[in-house]
């Protein structure tokens, strides 16, 4: 959040998503996969995708049943069950589990308002902010829009973090009356974090691994720029390549899609949510709480729902088993949970690799090993020509700007004839030209994907460089002809000569 919905998502889209399930979907089921055939069908996705380096678990209730790896991590070195990923969006699921245990503990009601644990919580329509609950913000139904620009992914140093991002929300404008619609924004789990903070007193990620991680012998879990300094390169596609890209963090972040850590730390808490919460002889989460966690009552599409952190799918096998599953990516990273409780099987793909326009296919990865293992024919996801044909279009724009910036110095004024009215025209339709391509790639096409410019750098390399070329270019070309116009006009001097029409005031040649 596929283009668009993925960067408003927390990076995978709602409505992409959708529809990639129903593709790769089979008609036909064939049993349920053997681990042996789940890790040839990956082998192919991922030797498919370029992905540099995978790990991946196949788990049951009680068990972890298979750990398989591909590849190289940022650094070079082979990818093993202790390479540590950032997980992306689905630390939602991880932070609903956190608070869950709240409201078992009668801190936390779902359905009071959000300003009964944080009386400072406010947005721009003071009226729907009051009545937003915190079951609303867990299904994504407070209306808080997705690309709530600013709020999230702040890689700065703050001292307050958490207040801080809660309090630039006063600027944001709902879409949508509470528990209308849903809208998946990442904002809606910052503020649970934000609430867990303030209900108990502790930073967030000291209650999370207190009350969820360490109980589920999740020792690798990445939760603070500190530990994910730790982190190798992950890497983002340049021109249809991957590239290494360092991993940013945002202290806020392990709420709503930075929380990391290695595939056996997030197949732990896999097995907890299909055994009903428990973990060896550690009840986490009542089952109670599991299963409303896991139960869809927010509408999505005709045929997914979400619930308290997780989709609620049943399209996965074509023959209706039901899939409970999240997806999540962030910089440079992408990961697919996907659990089946009826079947008593999860899976869990991280891949070090994500890009904005390959999300359907990286997602597709995953989501088409759950197919296979819940019995059913996954189908292809191979990338449409979006992607080549808009790189192409962009670089067509910057060149066509660039010459025409270059041509306008190359022709820089010279003794001639001069039309002031023609000059004056040229000028400030070039001018123009320039700025309206500046304020298209720096501000127009960015807020069309739901971000600003410095995250489409981020989540799209190749895109945003294209991007801010094409604005740096428009600025020159505008720079350059109203320099070049204004010499012209100089040069020329004196009043129109009478009777041109055009401002003809001197013999030669005429300005092209």
């Amino acid at each position: 959040m596929v283009m668009g919905a993925v960067m408003v998502s927390g990076r995978t889209g709602v409505v992409a998503l959708t529809m990639l399930l129903v593709c790769v979907t089979g008609t036909e089921t064939a049993g349920a996969a053997t681990a042996p055939d789940v890790d040839g069908y990956l082998h192919d996705r991922l030797a498919a995708t370029d992905t540099p380096g995978a790990a991946w678990a196949i788990v049951t209730g009680d068990s972890i049943e298979r750990v398989g790896t591909w590849g190289r991590d940022g650094d070079g070195a082979p990818v093993t069950e202790r390479t540590p990923f950032l997980w992306g969006s689905v630390s939602k699921p991880v932070t609903a589990t956190a608070m869950l245990t709240m409201v078992e503990a009668g801190t936390v009601d779902l359905d009071e308002p959000v300003r009964t644990y944080l009386p400072a919580f406010a947005l721009a329509d003071h009226g729907r902010a009051s009545r937003i609950t915190v079951r609303h913000l867990l299904e994504h139904t407070s209306g808080i829009p997705g690309d709530a620009a600013g709020v999230t992914d702040r890689f700065e140093p703050r001292a307050d973090p958490y207040r801080e991002a809660v309090a630039a929300l006063a600027e944001i404008t709902p879409l949508s009356a509470p528990g209308d619609t849903h809208r998946y924004a990442s904002a809606n789990y910052l503020v649970l974090g934000a609430i867990v903070e303030a209900v108990s007193g502790r930073p967030f990620a000291d209650y999370l691994r207190e009350h969820v991680l360490d109980p589920l012998d999740m020792d690798g879990a990445i939760t603070s720029p500190e530990q994910a300094g730790g982190l190798p390169d992950g890497h983002g596609y340049v021109f249809g390549q991957p590239a290494g890209l360092a991993p940013r963090y945002d202290r806020t972040g392990p709420s709503y899609g930075y929380l990391g850590g290695t595939v056996t730390d997030l197949a732990q808490f896999a097995m907890a949510q299909l055994d009903e919460g428990r973990h060896q002889s550690t009840q986490v989460l009542a089952p109670a709480s599991v299963k409303s966690m896991q139960r869809g009552d927010a509408r999505v599409t005709d045929t997914q729902r979400y619930g308290l952190g997780w989709r609620e799918d049943s399209r996965v096998a074509g023959d209706g088993t039901r899939a409970v599953w999240h997806a999540g990516a962030s910089p440079g990273y992408q990961t697919m949970l996907v659990l089946l409780p009826e079947l008593d099987r999860g899976i869990v793909v991280l891949q070090n690799v994500y890009g904005f326009f390959q999300d359907e296919q990286l997602a597709g990865t995953g989501l088409g090993a759950a197919t296979l293992l819940a019995g059913g024919r996954p189908g292809g996801t191979s990338g449409g020509p979006t992607y080549p044909v808009f790189v192409a279009a962009l670089f067509a724009v910057l060149v066509t700007i660039a010459g025409a910036a270059g041509w306008a110095v190359y022709r820089m004024p010279r003794p001639g004839a001069v039309r002031r009215r023609r000059t004056v025209l040229g000028m400030a339709g070039w001018a123009l030209t320039g700025l309206a391509a500046a304020h298209g790639a720096a501000v127009a096409l960015p807020a069309a994907f739901g971000v600003d410019l410095s995250l489409m750098r981020l989540w799209a390399p190749d895109i945003g460089w294209l991007l801010t070329a094409i604005a740096v270019a428009g600025l020159a070309l505008s720079a350059v002809r109203l320099t070049t116009g204004c010499l012209r006009l100089r040069q020329a001097g004196g009043p129109p000569a009478d009777g041109t029409g055009d401002g003809l005031t001197s013999p030669g040649r005429s300005d092209p």
